[in-house]
């Protein structure tokens, strides 16, 4: 390890634990950072302004475009008031019996957040279920562990969160997870339901009363289901919720829509190169969050769908502002870390500190996982998205492989940091203290981390 290799590492130290401690935002701290690694490399100070001044505002343009109208689609189910009701409808079904009302509850919450992101939403919909679940006897602890949980299984089903892993390892990359990382945060959450969610008795639920309970809440999903897509042709669909007037039951399906027109543009144009006639993943996306808006708002209000989405795409913007900025700053850490002049310093670096072997550098994200949390080393908001970089720019392992592995800390990350705004906020809004609720997940947390690895082990 060279004496400048040590002068660069120190640098990525200092600016960790400055944000750890918060002394300084990570919105300030990633870019200079990424003019730290330029300076200490001995960048030139035009390739500085080329490179990862402007090349690196602009390396995430993709992500950023797909947070927009992620945020704005959100910005339209919050406005017309499908994520409320969707919600309220799951307490109707779920009754008095604490294992149901978790599950309903919990499903409803993905759903939602399968549409929508951001600590807005966060507060709008816990302000619901957390009372609802308290109310029914689950321990405050639980409602919160259970509501981030959720959370991250809508988050996983949001294809607007992928952004920061399609800009560093590619959108063919990052979509290859999608559907094992549903998969894996839904088992596990259900898993959390049976085994620490109370019967009405106050005694723990055996196996099988759970599963029973569990079974009837999955089977009252297609009815309600039946009924939305029902609304669709009668002619007085029928409201769940009033505000100026009824909401139609056939609104309840939008936060899948984008999911689905992704799918449909997938099977019939496929994914990969504009030259080959086929469809970016990306753009994908971006005409799934118009259409579900326009189905949104034409569904609920049609005489007022230009001003709805004007005005959500202007809040949703403003929503994800400090987002935006946090990726330009990740995208300047990165064209910063992947500069000709940065790898021959960081090569030798990472090679003396990390495993070079696929298998090693599992085990490796394996054992160091919680890394990823206080906004630490492996964190894709924070360090983790540099060292993401040099680690795709330095091909020790294939970047396939790389985007498995870090999503898969991503999911302590997501869950159990206490750095969290939305963590902080539950915590606050329940009266557990963030660390009680970073203990009480962080097995499950963990669990989901070790099952993608697993995951990537055996197909890469």
């Amino acid at each position: 390890m060279t004496f400048t290799g040590i002068i660069l590492l120190a640098g990525f130290l200092i600016f960790t634990v400055v944000m750890v401690m918060r002394l300084l935002p990570t919105l300030l701290a990633l870019p200079l950072l990424a003019a730290w690694i330029a300076f200490v490399a001995g960048m030139p100070f035009v390739s500085w302004l080329n490179d990862v001044l402007l090349g690196g505002a602009l390396r995430l343009a993709s992500p950023i475009a797909l947070v927009i109208f992620g945020a704005m689609f959100a910005r339209v189910i919050q406005k017309v008031g499908i994520s409320d009701a969707i919600i309220k409808k799951a307490a109707e079904l779920s009754g008095d019996q604490p294992v149901s009302i978790a599950f309903l509850l919990t499903a409803a919450t993905v759903f939602v957040f399968s549409g929508m992101s951001g600590l807005g939403p966060v507060i709008m919909i816990g302000s619901i279920t957390l009372p609802l679940m308290t109310g029914v006897g689950i321990p405050p602890v639980d409602a919160a562990a259970l509501f981030l949980l959720a959370i991250c299984t809508g988050g996983m089903a949001n294809i607007a969160g992928y952004g920061t892993y399609i800009g560093i390892f590619g959108s063919e990359a990052a979509l290859q997870y999608y559907l094992p990382g549903v998969a894996i945060a839904a088992l596990v959450t259900c898993f959390y339901i049976i085994k620490n969610i109370s019967s009405g008795n106050g005694g723990k639920n055996t196996l099988p009363a759970a599963i029973k309970e569990i079974l009837s809440g999955i089977l009252t999903l297609p009815i309600t289901l039946v009924q939305a897509l029902a609304g669709i042709f009668t002619s007085h669909p029928g409201g769940l919720i009033r505000k100026k007037k009824e909401l139609p039951a056939a609104a309840l399906i939008a936060p899948i829509l984008p999911l689905a027109v992704i799918v449909i543009l997938r099977l019939t144009h496929g994914f990969g190169l504009p030259l080959m006639d086929q469809i970016d993943p990306v753009a994908a996306a971006l005409f799934g969050f118009i259409t579900a808006s326009l189905y949104a708002t034409l569904t609920v209000c049609p005489g007022k769908t230009v001003n709805t989405l004007t005005g959500a795409f202007v809040e949703g913007i403003r929503d994800v502002a400090g987002v935006l900025f946090l990726f330009i700053g990740i995208g300047m850490l990165i064209a910063a870390s992947i500069h000709p002049a940065s790898i021959a310093i960081l090569q030798p670096l990472i090679g003396s500190i990390l495993p070079s072997g696929q298998n090693g550098l599992l085990l490796f994200f394996a054992v160091f996982a919680p890394a990823a949390l206080y906004r630490g080393p492996l964190n894709m908001y924070g360090m983790g998205a540099g060292i993401a970089a040099i680690l795709t720019g330095l091909s020790f392992v294939p970047p396939i492989a790389l985007c498995g592995m870090f999503i898969a800390v991503g999911y302590l990350q997501g869950l159990a940091d206490p750095t969290n705004s939305h963590n902080t906020w539950i915590g606050g809004y329940t009266g557990v203290d963030t660390d009680i609720i970073l203990k009480r997940i962080l097995p499950y947390a963990w669990v989901m981390c070790l099952l993608m690895l697993a995951y990537v082990w055996l197909t890469q």
